[in-house]
């Protein structure tokens, strides 16, 4: 434990990605007086970036981004630990990730990772080896102890394009009280200009893909490398055939693209059915959805509580990371999943993709989507 200017200063250890986020995060923990120790997870082995179709396109977590995030935090004077994490990664996120796609699911990794690895084994290794009483990221959202609750909720950040709250719907509420978000109250714009202030040599660096162990983002092929193909039909929702497809799980709902057929109209996907491998369309206003339903409910405050306040006109939900702000028009709150109507009917809500619920700017639930139903 240090003392800065005769206040005792906690131990935070900081996630470091080598990106310019944690970098600037760094800096600023620094600033208020913090002990520092920055903590940086593998996932991956570095051969894994050696092979010819790992180095053609750009992939996080990659040794490059190992030495920019040890660089950063030798330049400042701190500790440095490199925390291998391969096995919980590839149980809890990249398997995880594959099943659900077997399944019939378009699944969110980025939100499992933050759960069970990130928010996860990098905490309880910083908290538990390293003896720190923080754990921070550069995630743009905010944790704050809300009175009225008597609880720690997240909030989103004031940067709304660029906030990150949704991605931590489904992190384990106990976790809270030893997060630290710096970032929540800044622009990605101001981050970016304090790191040139700061001459940090990742000022201008690009920020990582939406997938981090998928090369070039490229779904698609990564699930034909995977998963193989798996030869199949395209139908109307009458049970017509229009179109072939190479596997159920190279779909998603709302998806145009790459549906290769003429029909005269436009159609969408409107779901996939993996027990028979058929893909069905249908025109955009039949994937309007009124009710959703999710499982497997991440409570951050109770279900009676969250049943009171869904009267309020307060409580909106997103449906998938870019999507708005949806208005709720009732919630049901239950210990084994959510029901819950929209106010006006949303597109191509998604199966596998996490539902978060919002009061105000506080998130107050995070669910995974599991059916919906047309208004």
């Amino acid at each position: 434990m240090w003392y800065v200017g005769g206040v005792q200063s906690l131990k935070v250890a900081l996630a470091m990605s080598g990106g310019v986020d944690s970098s600037v995060t760094l800096h600023l923990l620094l600033k208020r007086g913090y002990e520092v120790v920055g903590v940086h997870m593998k996932t991956f082995s570095d051969e894994y970036f050696s092979f010819e179709s790992r180095v053609k396109k750009k992939v996080c977590c990659g040794p490059s981004d190992t030495r920019d995030a040890h660089k950063i935090a030798t330049d400042a004077g701190v500790p440095f630990i490199i925390v291998q994490l391969g096995d919980v990664f590839s149980e809890e996120v990249v398997e995880r990730f594959l099943t659900m796609y077997r399944e019939g699911y378009t699944p969110n990794p980025c939100v499992f990772c933050n759960r069970y690895v990130k928010v996860g084994k990098l905490m309880d290794y910083a908290l538990e080896k390293l003896g720190c009483e923080k754990f921070a990221t550069g995630h743009y959202a905010r944790v704050e102890y809300v009175e009225d609750f008597k609880r720690w909720l997240i909030r989103r950040a004031t940067d709304i394009e660029k906030d990150q709250s949704y991605f931590l719907s489904l992190l384990k509420p106990g976790r809270l009280p030893h997060l630290l978000l710096p970032l929540g109250g800044w622009e990605k714009g101001e981050i970016r200009k304090k790191a040139a202030e700061l001459k940090l040599h990742v000022f201008d660096k690009m920020e990582s893909q939406e997938i981090c162990f998928i090369p070039g983002d490229d779904v698609g092929t990564y699930l034909r490398e995977k998963l193989g193909t798996l030869p199949g039909e395209i139908k109307t929702l009458d049970g017509k055939t229009v179109g072939y497809h190479e596997g159920y799980y190279l779909y998603t709902v709302g998806q145009r693209k790459g549906l290769g057929m003429q029909l005269g109209r436009r159609v969408y996907v409107h779901h996939v059915d993996a027990a028979t491998n058929t893909v069905y369309v249908a025109e955009k206003d039949k994937i309007l959805a009124r009710f959703v339903k999710a499982g497997k409910p991440n409570y951050f405050l109770p279900p009676g509580l969250l049943n009171d306040l869904a009267v309020e006109e307060e409580v909106n939900c997103k449906i998938r990371s870019k999507s708005p702000l949806l208005p709720v028009g009732s919630l049901k709150c239950f210990e084994e999943g959510v029901e819950l109507e929209l106010r006006e009917p949303g597109f191509a809500v998604t199966p596998g993709q996490i539902l978060a619920v919002y009061w105000k700017d506080y998130l107050v639930l995070g669910a995974i989507i599991e059916e919906w139903e047309a208004q």
